[in-house]
């Protein structure tokens, strides 16, 4: 079931290529020609008009060398200024918008192109087709119109099991108390119409289930109401088309709906993985990022880096620890260099580059072979480069920041001190303000009982130290209006954290004094040295990892929990907006289980492939039986977990942890409104305080 990264990608193939499927060549470009010898065509190029959001969904997954490979010459802005480019189709791929739709047939009226096929990331309402149809009509070029499709791929998939809506602030939004109920209410829509477009990806039809009284209860309530009139009311069923397709209902996955709110501090955390910890260093964004770096004479220039979901290097360590990663980057040079240097041997060349004036024909075969093997290991170097850069700017950012020491911090927070927190304050080699920030929100909001004295003198600290105090206050405003239990915000706290530390092989207090400083390791680093020297004797006394808020929810819901539901309409949102509900961590006071138990009490369920029965619209009192229950122990093996308000890599790593450990090994996808850092976040709540 799970989002599989290609079935996207295969859509927006399949886009390029005028909606067919891509058949036959050495590039997929070229179809059979129609005399049914097999032989390849010439392959037909074309253009790619797209606005800022579709350009965003194309070049997640896609490169420039991938658009020419299917036939793409030129992509350009819908917005830019055009020539003409004669006797050449065009793909339009745009958002149903009236604004797209006007700047298309003003496009088709200057006769731009030769034809023009017309993609729509969503569903287009049938006004707004009316509107375009009018439109063609009377420029007399409809004729030129060869087709008009909805893609439904408004979503962007920078993971194989990851996708955001591209929605960005949207916590900020939906917490603003500027917002009318007509925005609100739109933004529930383009939540529910991506979520829709997602599913159709999958061809599955989930049950829904979501916490009462926040956003995530109306987008279940709408959501349930758009499949159920998809699927019982459409002639065209776009769900079941295939064979394959039906047969794969049979093990239905679960939709679980949640709101940020319900999770503040895994936003905050810092991470020592390579792509969470790239994600908080540098923002990753539509799978790419951008390195500032500095020269010896003080000269600043701009790097960018893509990480390409076929980098296999990437795929075998993005959730590895950093140190890790180090060391496997250094193994790969090393191998790298042995390979390089038996090739130079037998050709008897001082370098690769040298290779190329070989005379192949005189050459053993032997050495053919090795002369043939040239492309993919200049390939490799280029991608082991790329890791070597990143990881010694990371080095720097850990060295500058203090990462190590702040991440080591944390994972013993509820063994912080208020003169431990302030000393991580007031210590000038920590010279990220916002990290200071982060550090003192978590050990807060795992400290729900803390002296209003304390925490006065933190903030002085905190202001001293230069950081901008708008986000905690913000935080204090939601804390007071809504009760807030701050300490389910703080992963792997309480009785049942301190009792796995202790039982284990090593414990944290262990680690933090055989744990010398990376920092420290750092000071003595140069290009020249080796990644893999500075970790290779702290690689195996990394922490154990531990099962964030999120994870432990999933756990739960997925076990088969019951609760009772109703209905929620935008009034609803504004009453419960922000309300933690004080269950899926664990407190000095209580049980982890007990606070998730509670927490799933509230929920509310949705099966959109039920009947309507009254006044339910589908809602039940009870949870759903889960056809993908395995041995009949009521546990479901398939989820997709969506956040309304902002994830990141830190909780979708957590989940694929708990997905690959479980046994039998389970599917779950993680989605959010979009993928955010901790500064970005931060950005936000100061804006609200501002509100």
């Amino acid at each position: 079931m799970f989002l599989d990264l290609f079935d996207s990608v295969a859509g927006l193939i399949r886009m390029l290529h005028l909606n067919d499927n891509p058949r036959s060549s050495d590039n997929g470009t070229n179809n059979t020609n129609g005399n049914g010898g097999g032989e390849p065509e010439a392959p037909i190029w074309k253009v790619l008009i797209f606005d800022s959001f579709c350009r965003d969904v194309v070049s997640t997954v896609l490169r420039v060398n991938d658009l020419r490979d299917n036939g793409v010459t030129v992509h350009m802005q819908l917005e830019a200024q055009r020539s003409p480019i004669p006797d050449v189709p065009a793909i339009y791929f745009v958002q149903p918008k009236r604004e797209s739709i006007a700047r298309m047939s003003e496009d088709i009226a200057r006769d731009l192109y030769e034809l023009y096929y017309v993609n729509y990331a969503s569903s287009l309402p049938r006004a707004l087709l009316e509107e375009f149809a009018v439109q063609t009509t009377a420029s007399g070029k409809a004729h030129q119109i060869a087709q008009v499709y909805d893609q439904y791929l408004n979503f962007l998939c920078p993971e194989e099991n990851m996708f955001s809506l591209h929605l960005p602030s949207t916590f900020e939004s939906i917490h603003n108390p500027s917002m009318t109920d007509v925005a609100m209410s739109s933004l529930i829509d383009k939540i529910v119409s991506s979520l829709f477009s997602v599913l159709l990806t999958l061809k599955t039809v989930p049950t829904i289930c979501a916490p009462r009284g926040n956003a995530a209860e109306m987008v279940a309530t709408r959501l349930d109401a758009k499949l159920r009139e998809h699927i019982l009311g459409s002639r065209h069923n776009l769900f079941t088309e295939d064979a394959e397709d039906i047969l794969s209902q049979s093990r239905r996955p679960m939709l679980i709906l949640l709101d940020r709110d319900f999770d503040l501090g895994s936003m905050f955390m810092h991470s020592w993985t390579y792509q969470a910890l790239l994600h908080d260093i540098y923002d990753i964004r539509l799978n790419q990022i951008t390195v500032d770096k500095t020269d010896d004479a003080g000269r600043k220039s701009t790097k960018s880096y893509d990480l390409n979901v076929n980098d296999s290097f990437w795929a075998r360590n993005a959730d590895q620890p950093f140190p890790e990663v180090a060391v496997s980057i250094d193994d790969a040079s090393n191998a790298f260099k042995r390979e390089a240097d038996e090739i130079t041997r037998m050709g008897g060349v001082s370098s690769l580059d040298e290779m190329g004036n070989i005379d192949v024909g005189a050459s053993t075969k032997q050495l053919q072979r090795a002369i043939t093997t040239l492309p993919e290991l200049t390939a490799r170097k280029a991608n082991i480069d790329m890791h070597m850069n990143i990881a010694t700017s990371m080095l720097d950012a850990i060295k500058n920041r203090q990462l190590d020491d702040l991440f080591q911090i944390e994972e013993q927070l509820t063994r912080q001190t208020k003169t431990s927190i302030l000393e991580a304050i007031n210590d000038p080699e920590k010279k990220n303000p916002h990290d200071k920030l982060r550090l003192f929100i978590l050990y807060l909001l795992a400290n729900e009982t803390m002296r209003q004295g304390d925490i006065d003198e933190c903030e002085a600290a905190l202001a001293a130290a230069g950081c901008d105090l708008a986000p905690l206050h913000y935080l204090h405003k939601l804390k007071r209006v809504n009760k807030m239990n701050a300490s389910v915000s703080s992963p792997g706290i309480g009785p049942a954290s301190a009792t796995a530390n202790t039982s284990g092989a090593m414990g944290s207090n262990d680690l933090l004094g055989k744990f010398s400083s990376i920092s420290n390791r750092l000071a003595g680093f140069t290009e020249g040295s080796s990644l893999g020297s500075i970790f290779s004797n702290v690689r195996n006394l990394l922490p154990t990892r531990k099962q964030l808020p999120i994870t432990r929810v999933v756990e739960s819901v997925m076990a088969g929990k019951s609760a009772g539901g109703s209905g929620l309409g935008i009034g609803g949102i504004r009453a419960g907006i922000g309300a933690a509900t004080g269950s899926s961590g664990s407190s000095g006071n209580g049980s982890s289980g007990n606070a998730v138990a509670k927490m799933i009490d509230s929920f509310v369920y949705f099966d959109p492939k039920q009947a309507r029965r009254g006044n339910l619209a589908g809602s039940n009192a009870s949870m759903p039986h889960h056809p993908s229950v395995a041995g009949g122990d009521g546990a479901a093996q398939e989820a997709i977990v969506f956040v309304i308000g902002g994830g990141n890599y830190v909780e979708y790593q957590n989940l694929m942890e708990f997905a690959q450990q479980s046994s039998p090994r389970k599917h779950i996808v993680y989605g959010s409104t979009t993928i955010v850092n901790a500064d970005g976040f931060l950005n936000e709540l100061s804006r609200l305080n501002a509100a």
